[in-house]
């Protein structure tokens, strides 16, 4: 009876507990509908639905898609598209791209974490790889900080998509408004200087009129008083291109470069170049304003942020060398990861290596050119006037009628590869009989003097010069040398022709070329006219002080182009004549036996005794013909560049293109 009883209670017990779970359970539905329905008519969804009030349609343009919507089964509707059978080479190529996404990011991250061997590998990797779509590149510029962007920066031949636009590169400004920007900015650089630079001054004072404010009187106020009112300026694209020249020639001034940056002109500077982005002299003065503010790397950061990495990786690779030169200054200046105790001030161009290379450096190799030259200007390949010597005419001529006029480009091409390569296999069969003289040959040498002045017809270098159809070189020092050496560093002095002596400027220069790290290895002198006496009064200069700074020790040789050693005839021209030729000071410490420069040699002659140096020296045998006067004049004789000791050439060259060969 009494597990009945216990039996019925646990009956009634189940049914109570299904009885309340039912019953809750519609109870919390119920609740749950009317929270609902409160929340739908406190917040009315039509509101998100009234910036398109009409139905949208997708038009599908497609033969395959047809027949979709007559179709009702699911099955149909997928078969309907045929799918594409993916092969294994598409496969294959997929797999390879998604790894080569997946190792770009690891090869970021050792470039930014790593010690330097790996992070030149990594960034060696990085920019040579293939496959990358934009947004990867794009994705990567975003991840990359300042200094692992200049790095990537100075890698050959780098993809710019790597480096991020400017801020606010898309917006268009007003050009009244950027030129007042500019003339705000000279105002602030005038007042940090506190006007102790007198060209800025009288720049601003020439071409806006600037005067305190508590002076300032209107024209109309002038025409009152019966005063006469000065013409009003033109602010116009040239006023805005001598701002950009006054801007460059104040930051050549290394205590004012970095103001520049502090009165916030950086963004400015790149409004400039969006204006100016076609005018390669003005990209030039901008490209030469941020290489001078590149020698304080304290500022990396705001240049890289103000979006200049990406604009000198761009003018880096300009088939002008006067901008990719100092382009490429710049981002060695800036990249700290390589050697940030090596600058390159205003006038030292760094011609080779350009790039990163894992070769180290070994040798460096310093170019001076005389008065009135230039880096780009004296050292250049020297135009040939004689035409190609050839064996097969390039043409095909029968009977006097050039055929090439009558027939299509398709087939005139085919000639002239039928041509070259005719040409090519007969001087192959009859080049090794026949002996060339190289250019530039000797006319006289001393006894020391020695070299291979011909070559066989097959020699390797006779297919450089009659088969190599590459642009002629605009600076051999940079393009040939390192061809044969490749564990060089080649740096270009461009110095100023203004009013100062020559002891003054090898005091400057040797200060710059220090800061380049020039006497720390081996280095060898090549020199023009008056780069051969600067180069002798700096070597003499650092003998006398007992050559702290290793300059006589790691030179290993010079060579001479028709430097002056015992003084030229110019100077003994009239004022006039000195002024058209030679515009400075200095045509007075180079008349013929000028004291100073007797002086100067014996005491060179004293130190070589001392730091044995190969000299090697070449003179001009022609003469120049002035423009100008149009009358031949022979700037430096025989017995003048011959300083008495190494070897020593005549070559049949004049003044100017002595120091530019015809061909490597």
């Amino acid at each position: 009876m009494g597990i009945q009883s216990y039996k019925r209670y646990i009956e009634y017990i189940k049914s109570s507990g299904i009885c309340i779970v039912v019953v809750g359970g519609c109870w919390f539905l119920y609740q749950l509908r009317q929270i609902s329905q409160i929340l739908q008519s406190s917040v009315p969804t039509n509101v998100l639905s009234k910036e398109q009030p009409h139905t949208q349609y997708i038009y599908v343009d497609d033969p395959r898609f047809k027949d979709v919507l007559m179709l009702k089964k699911i099955e149909n509707l997928q078969s309907s598209v045929p799918l594409k059978s993916l092969s294994f080479d598409h496969t294959i190529m997929k797999w390879w791209k998604s790894l080569t996404r997946n190792m770009a990011y690891k090869l970021l991250y050792i470039a930014q974490h790593g010690n330097n061997s790996e992070r030149l590998k990594a960034l060696c990797s990085l920019y040579s790889l293939k496959h990358l779509k934009d947004w990867h590149y794009q994705h990567i510029a975003q991840m990359l900080d300042a200094k692992t962007a200049v790095s990537l920066a100075r890698m050959p031949n780098v993809d710019t998509r790597f480096f991020l636009k400017p801020p606010y590169y898309h917006v268009k400004h007003r050009f009244q408004d950027v030129l007042e920007k500019v003339h705000q900015l000279l105002l602030y650089l005038n007042s940090l200087c506190r006007n102790t630079h007198p060209c800025l001054t009288q720049f601003l004072n020439k071409n806006f009129k600037d005067t305190p404010s508590d002076s300032l009187i209107l024209d109309h106020d002038l025409t009152n008083l019966g005063l006469a009112v000065a013409p009003a300026i033109a602010w116009d694209e040239e006023l805005l291109q001598s701002c950009v020249q006054a801007l460059c020639h104040h930051s050549g001034l290394e205590q004012y470069s970095k103001d520049i940056i502090d009165a916030g002109g950086l963004p400015l500077l790149m409004v400039l170049k969006k204006i100016f982005n076609d005018n390669i002299n003005v990209c030039i003065l901008l490209a030469k304003i941020i290489s001078n503010i590149s020698l304080h790397s304290e500022y990396l950061q705001d240049i890289f942020q103000a979006g200049w990495i990406g604009t000198l990786v761009e003018w880096s690779h300009s088939s002008d060398i006067r901008l990719s030169a100092i382009a490429s200054r710049a981002l060695a200046n800036l990249d700290m990861n390589e050697n940030e105790h090596v600058k390159y001030p205003r006038c030292i161009y760094l011609l080779h290596p350009l790039h990163k290379t894992k070769v180290n450096t070994k040798l460096d190799v310093i170019f001076l050119h005389g008065l009135l030259g230039g880096v780009f200007i004296t050292w250049r390949q020297r135009d040939l006037d004689t035409p190609e010597v050839g064996v097969v005419d390039p043409y095909i001529i029968q009977d006097g009628i050039n055929f090439s006029s009558l027939i299509d480009d398709q087939s005139q091409e085919f000639l002239k590869d039928l041509a070259y390569d005719l040409r090519k296999r007969e001087w192959d069969k009859v080049g090794q009989d026949f002996e060339l003289v190289l250019d530039d040959c000797p006319q006289n040498s001393t006894s020391r003097g020695s070299g291979p002045f011909v070559c066989s017809g097959n020699d390797v270098s006779m297919d450089k010069i009659y088969y190599d159809k590459q642009h002629k070189t605009q600076c051999w020092p940079k393009d040939w040398l390192p061809e044969d050496v490749p564990y060089i560093r080649v740096i270009g002095v461009n110095y100023d022709t203004n009013l100062t002596t020559m002891g003054g400027r090898s005091k400057e220069y040797i200060k710059k070329l220090l800061t380049a790290g020039i006497g720390k290895r081996p280095m060898i002198w090549v020199c023009h006219s008056m780069g051969g006496l600067l180069v002798k009064r700096m070597l003499v200069n650092e003998w006398k002080n007992g050559d702290q700074n290793d300059i006589c020790k790691n030179t290993r040789s010079i060579v001479f182009y028709s430097t002056p050693h015992r003084g030229s005839r110019v100077a003994a021209l009239k004022q006039a004549t000195q002024m058209v030729l030679w515009p400075s000071i200095e045509v007075q410490e180079l008349r013929e036996e000028s004291p100073q420069l007797l002086e100067l040699h014996n005491e060179f002659l004293d130190m070589l005794k001392e730091y044995p140096i190969e000299i090697v020296s070449f003179s001009e045998t022609k003469s120049t013909h002035i423009t100008p006067l149009n009358v031949p004049f022979q700037f430096v004789t025989s017995n003048s560049s011959d300083p008495g000791v190494g070897e020593f050439y005549e070559i049949a060259q004049d003044h100017l293109t002595i120091c530019k060969p015809a061909s490597r």
